[in-house]
């Protein structure tokens, strides 16, 4: 891992005299990662983006205004290794108070050296995190269906929070890819799918190659637009051509693609940074049903990825009927509900619970899990940011916070 050390130090210190002091936290640093040290005449002429990280190393007191001086030329957030010695910690903290006054994020790194290496390495990762999503393309085929009135998105405004580039799509171009769909390649991926069902009801095997269909003119789009994500206003693609996008949806998230449903800009997004961040693909559903006394909320939908279900079970489309649903059979145990959304996508919420059943209901979407999560009811009656939420299976609140926390 290459790190960019950037020296600040004030003017009246004798720096090879306080780097002496530093020798021990050098040889820490020097043997866990590989070290370029940045002087402070150098940072208007350093290309940042080379290095893993980079860590502003705040030698002494006094160094403030250095620091000021270069701020607009250093990546954000801005993260301070602070020592113990030669006020470099009050140098800092007084840093810090100005990248906040600034509008800035920053974060002080301090403690003993062995234990800070973990830090350092957890900020790495959280980094390339961050230039992934910033170097992200995510298409929004057909529109965000009407129904979603409170999950509008400034494209402008989040692409300059995140930095990701939000493409529109015509559903015509997915019509267009499915007329030169190789039918046997559609009836092989349906029949893989079906030997891996538990059970097929509503559907039935020619359900199965039209699904499949979609899943490979999608394919050709992603390819086309160079997609790392996706959501697509899938209702259209049922009343047009009699079939759904839910098989689809579930292969193409099994691949690691994102892929969300109903052309919900905001519900895309949060499975991708959630996927990104944690490594595990998360499930879009909506909060069918909350028991405020127990704080437990029932949520639903009508496709999954069948990697992280235990078993599935190939249904129909729960509104109409009609080609592909999957029901998703998930194991009990910790997750993670989390959604992110607001017009500039700077607004989340995050809470651990458990699944305690994978309920039956043939009045709801087809994947449903009864979730146990504590204190959150009143959020989602009073303050919900949309109605699509994403599961992700384990516990990542800490992870999501801190994540987020640097935003």
């Amino acid at each position: 891992m290459k790190i960019a050390l950037v020296s600040i130090v004030s003017e009246i210190h004798d720096e090879d005299r306080i780097n002496e002091t530093l020798k021990e936290s050098y040889q820490i640093l020097n043997k866990n990662f590989e070290l370029e040290e940045i002087k402070a005449d150098e940072i208007p002429f350093t290309d940042f983006s080379e290095y893993d990280l980079t860590i502003n190393f705040i030698k002494s007191g006094g160094s403030e205004s250095i620091f000021a001086e270069n701020v607009e030329y250093l990546p954000q957030p801005a993260y301070l290794l602070a020592t113990e010695l030669h006020n470099s910690l009050p140098a800092s903290l007084e840093i810090l108070s100005f990248l906040n006054a600034e509008g800035l994020d920053g974060k002080i790194l301090h403690g003993e050296m062995e234990d800070l290496i973990v830090e350092i390495e957890e900020l790495a990762a959280y980094k390339k995190v961050r230039d992934r999503i910033a170097e992200a393309r995510l298409g929004v085929i057909g529109q965000p269906s009407d129904w979603l009135i409170g999950s509008k998105v400034d494209y402008q405004h989040a692409a300059h929070h995140w930095g990701t580039e939000f493409i529109d799509i015509e559903l015509e171009e997915i019509y267009q890819e499915l007329e030169r769909v190789d039918s046997a390649k559609a009836k092989r991926i349906a029949a893989d799918f079906l030997e891996n069902a538990a059970e097929i009801v509503e559907s039935n095997e020619s359900d199965l190659v039209e699904a499949a269909k979609i899943y490979l003119a999608l394919k050709e789009v992603i390819t086309e637009n160079d997609l790392d994500a996706l959501t697509i206003r899938c209702f259209d693609i049922v009343m047009e051509l009699n079939t759904t996008g839910c098989l689809a949806l579930a292969l193409l998230n099994n691949e690691g693609l994102v892929a969300g449903c109903e052309g919900d800009v905001p519900a895309a997004f949060t499975m991708f940074l959630a996927y990104q961040l944690t490594g595990q693909m998360p499930f879009m559903a909506n909060p069918a049903a909350i028991d405020k006394k127990k704080d437990e909320i029932q949520f639903a939908h009508c496709t999954v990825a069948t990697n992280i279900s235990k078993d599935y079970i190939i249904r129909s489309h729960f509104e109409t009927g009609i080609g592909v649903g999957i029901q998703g059979i998930l194991a009990e145990g910790p997750v993670t509900v989390f959604k992110i959304g607001g017009a500039g996508l700077e607004q989340y919420f995050v809470a651990e619970g458990e699944i305690i059943e994978n309920m039956d209901s043939p009045n709801a979407c087809r994947t449903q899990l009864k979730i146990s999560l504590p204190q959150s009811s009143d959020y989602f009656l009073n303050d919900a940011i949309g109605n699509h939420h994403l599961i992700i299976p384990g516990k990542h609140a800490d992870k999501i916070n801190e994540f987020l926390g640097m935003e």
